[in-house]
């Protein structure tokens, strides 16, 4: 039986779940399901992986089912904006629910030929959104419902202002829903923006990783940084795995020169089209690279099960970037493992990361091409306070 029956929704929807064998709900859903289905306003927090998009799209679709209301969902990314247009195609399907998707990379003349019909769902990134509201193409008066996905990644991008004109354009919604993995200090300004809330869903509030996802670190001078990522590829052979990197110029190069060595590889970075980053997604989430080098694009706009392996080249700049990016694995429970490749300053960075987000962190070695725990190894004394 799909413990989902439990909320009450539509039949064809429990169909959905159980041909993706999603039979129990997370914490996150148990929580945010009855609320929305009551069609109150959500502040909902929880870690990446724990299944949000899910938590929103099944009652409002349901909601949907018994109540036409048109629906605005912002996405802070085009890639993951695609994700839940593709999410609500499987869901919605024979249901005839109609669905639009509002980001640049299509041509804008057909956008606003779709728009003339009735779309009962709009997805879209907020650039494309308001270049069509000021067109006059796209109308926001009959919107009844807004959800913002990842509002801190929307906040981070620097999206702020476009949330509040969105918002002051849409004078009729009644009920809004802001859906994030972090809660930082600027994203608790878009909670300024919301009127007459009347409930706060929190789940996992404070960051810290999953219990399923463990954490190495490779101690590594910066001149064989790219020796032992070779190295740590050849003693993993992951399903799928991300190696992020720092810079778009680094995962140029990496990229280039893991084609030489007949690695199948994609890439992704901002200086792609949008067209290069979909088809790269695309054979990255079908298996046909088994490896992504990416920069932060892909730390919270892509969502796909498979990923086994997250590597940080490069580590980020912050604990929170770690956060997003160990979450690519790891999804819904399954196991992940994350690798990190550090100089002495890196590892004392890696330990602040650790204390901040609570997780457990060893350093590791390779010995005849298998991966394992250093425990001889005493480690650098980090050059700062890890508390502060």
């Amino acid at each position: 039986m799909n413990d989902f029956k439990k909320f009450n929704i539509d039949n064809s929807l429990i169909e959905k779940l159980n041909k993706r064998n999603i039979i129990t709900p997370t914490d996150i859903q148990n929580e945010v399901i009855p609320k929305i289905l009551k069609g109150e306003d959500v502040i909902a927090q929880s870690k990446t992986g724990t299944g949000k998009t899910i938590a929103y799209l099944i009652p409002l679709i349901d909601l949907m089912l018994k109540k036409r209301q048109n629906i605005l969902i912002i996405s802070p990314t085009k890639e993951l904006a695609r994700q839940i247009y593709t999410e609500i195609e499987y869901f919605t399907e024979n249901l005839n629910i109609k669905t639009i998707l509002l980001i640049s990379g299509y041509p804008i003349e057909d956008q606003i030929k779709k728009l003339k019909q009735q779309n009962e769902i709009i997805v879209g990134v907020t650039g494309r959104i308001i270049k069509l509201i000021k067109s006059g193409d796209l109308k926001l008066g009959n919107i009844k419902k807004i959800v913002l996905d990842e509002t801190d990644f929307l906040i981070d991008l620097g999206f702020l202002s476009d949330i509040k004109i969105i918002l002051e354009y849409s004078k009729n919604i009644n009920q809004l829903m802001i859906f994030s993995a972090t809660l930082s200090s600027k994203t608790k300004k878009i909670i300024d923006i919301v009127k007459n809330q009347k409930y706060s869903a929190r789940v996992d509030s404070k960051n810290s990783l999953p219990e399923n996802i463990e954490n190495y670190f490779f101690p590594v001078e910066d001149i064989h940084r790219e020796e032992m990522l070779y190295k740590i590829i050849s003693a993993i052979n992951p399903y799928l795995s991300i190696i992020f990197v720092r810079t778009k110029d680094i995962s140029n190069y990496l990229y280039k020169r893991m084609k030489e060595k007949n690695i199948k590889v994609s890439i992704l970075n901002g200086g792609l089209t949008s067209g290069e980053r979909k088809r790269n997604i695309k054979d990255f989430s079908e298996a046909k690279t088994q490896y992504l080098v990416s920069t932060d694009l892909a730390s919270r706009g892509i969502d796909i099960e498979a990923i086994t392996h997250i590597i940080n080249y490069n580590l980020p700049v912050n604990e929170l970037d770690y956060l997003h990016r160990a979450g690519r694995t790891g999804r819904m429970d399954s196991k992940g493992i994350v690798y990190s490749l550090c100089n002495e300053l890196d590892e004392g960075y890696l330990k602040k990361y650790a204390a901040k987000l609570e997780f457990k962190l060893y350093p590791a070695k390779i010995t005849n091409n298998k991966i394992e725990t250093d425990n001889r190894y005493s480690g650098v004394k980090p050059r700062f306070n890890l508390n502060e």
